[in-house]
């Protein structure tokens, strides 16, 4: 069963359910927006320590698709809609479709959060909505499969060249923590000044 067998069996026919379209609209194209939210609110909540495991994280996620951009010009790709293959329902520029950099962020971040403390718990659900999003963007015609399975090892060598950049990188990190906190302090005593001043009023 080759790459294009599978697209004609994963892609929507022509006609597709404007239910199921939404749907996989949502994951294909907004999914992602969920990453840098969730990063966020982490990134807040979180501890010194945890905020040095979501910057590594972070690390691995721009590593690989530092890679991800290397295979693309290295090895072009086009998307089945450059081939007129199956139906489009997403609109998408004709740039190279391998790997998938949707999927590449998902699990990127999901093999880092793996080898992490505090994240390993949210690597297995995010490498499964990463083969979610995947499906989805072959289902609306701007991936073939082999996109999206050719981000796994483009992932993993994000995720694994971020480990071994992790002591060279650790000055770096430090002077971004320190950096933060010195900010949060700042903000949080022009905060209780606003506050105070307000109540004076």
């Amino acid at each position: 069963m080759n790459n294009l067998h599978v697209f004609q069996l994963i892609n929507a026919s022509p006609g597709l359910d404007p239910l199921r379209l939404a749907a996989a609209t949502v994951l294909a194209r907004w999914a992602i927006v969920l990453i840098p939210v969730a990063l966020t609110a982490a990134w807040i909540r979180g501890d010194h320590a945890a905020r040095r495991e979501l910057l590594q994280c972070l690390l691995a996620v721009g590593l690989a698709l530092g890679v991800a951009q290397v295979v693309s010009h290295v090895w072009p790709q086009p998307r089945p809609f450059a081939l007129h293959l199956g139906t489009q329902y997403l609109d998408h520029g004709p740039d190279p479709g391998l790997p998938s950099d949707h999927v590449v962020v998902f699990w990127s971040l999901a093999l880092a959060q793996l080898r992490t403390r505090r994240y390993a718990i949210w690597g297995f659900p995010l490498l499964a909505l990463g083969l979610l999003v995947g499906w989805s963007r072959v289902y609306l015609g701007v991936h073939f499969p082999l996109d999206v399975m050719a981000a796994l090892p483009v992932a993993w060598a994000g995720a694994v060249a971020a480990r071994r950049l992790q002591a060279p990188v650790l000055p770096l990190v430090a002077r971004i923590l320190y950096a933060y906190d010195r900010l949060a302090r700042r903000l949080s005593h022009l905060l209780a000044e606003a506050v105070a001043h307000g109540r004076r009023r």
